[in-house]
């Protein structure tokens, strides 16, 4: 299943006027995939650089084309047992900010193309190299010939690059056998439910999160009335209960009396203002 066929399947159980997911997930991968829908979707551009976690499912041994097990084998060797400690000091190369080529089998656009697309009508492209952090990634277990990792890493890590590389470096080989995401962002497995739990639109407006309780590390503000309509005009209002609490740009769920998002607003500290950047309708 790819990240588009979960929209595809809650278009079928209701229309929404908008509605878009978080971050791709590859479809052999599994785990949380946040969606925005109607003026939920307003807010993605702020959802979708939270930092990643994963568990993964690294085999030695073996490579394919697509770096994952999905792919036609290239290469099949029989790989010889590491010490653990031989792993974890590999396993540490690839932490901090690493470069990555992006991999042709991918959802990454080159000349208004996904890269998959390309491969499929033979076309083979030489794909550039992105910069990506991982923050941590950690050995978990070791039973030959596989191998299990915990890695929290940036937007647009490519986990089953990482196998590739690593299997390069040990020299003998690995691909990504499996790969489940376990958080982003504030959204994790506690905050999520399977697809199953999905079946009519009752189920979707129980399960839904309001836009109020989203960006949780951002702070909020509490708007007066009298300058809620020259927000929703794009005028910047004062920031009333002193500007020396925010930092200059800083951004900040505007709330109504209610409790409910307006919008998201930024903080001009200078001014002594702030101005709506995002308008959510209620």
């Amino acid at each position: 299943m790819t990240s588009y066929d979960v929209i595809k399947r809650l278009k079928k159980i209701s229309s929404f006027n908008k509605i878009g997911y978080i971050g791709t997930l590859d479809r052999n991968a599994t785990g949380v995939l946040p969606v925005a829908l109607n003026e939920g979707a307003k807010l993605i551009p702020f959802l979708e650089n939270g930092e990643k976690k994963y568990l993964g499912r690294f085999v030695l041994g073996i490579t394919t084309d697509t770096f994952d097990m999905e792919g036609q084998r290239l290469t099949e060797t029989e790989p010889p047992v590491f010490d653990r400690a031989v792993l974890e000091e590999a396993l540490s190369r690839f932490e901090g900010r690493i470069t990555q080529k992006i991999p042709l089998h991918s959802s990454k656009k080159m000349d208004g193309k996904p890269l998959y697309k390309w491969v499929r009508q033979g076309v083979v492209m030489d794909t550039p190299n992105k910069e990506v952090e991982v923050f941590d990634l950690r050995l978990l277990e070791y039973t030959h010939p596989y191998i299990d990792v915990e890695v929290t890493c940036s937007k647009g890590t490519y986990i089953r690059v990482i196998a590739h590389d690593l299997g390069v470096l040990l020299g003998c080989g690995a691909t990504l056998y499996s790969l489940k995401r376990t958080q982003h962002g504030e959204f994790d497995l506690s905050r999520s439910v399977t697809l199953d739990c999905l079946r009519e639109k009752a189920d979707i407006v129980r399960y839904l999160i309001a836009p109020e309780n989203v960006l949780q590390t951002t702070r909020g503000l509490m708007i007066d009335p009298v300058f809620e309509k020259f927000l929703k005009n794009g005028m910047p209002v004062p920031l009333l209960g002193g500007s020396r609490d925010w930092k200059q740009g800083e951004l900040a769920k505007l709330l109504n009396k209610s409790g409910a998002l307006l919008g998201i607003g930024r903080v001009d500290t200078e001014a002594k203002t702030i101005r709506m950047k995002r308008l959510i309708n209620s």
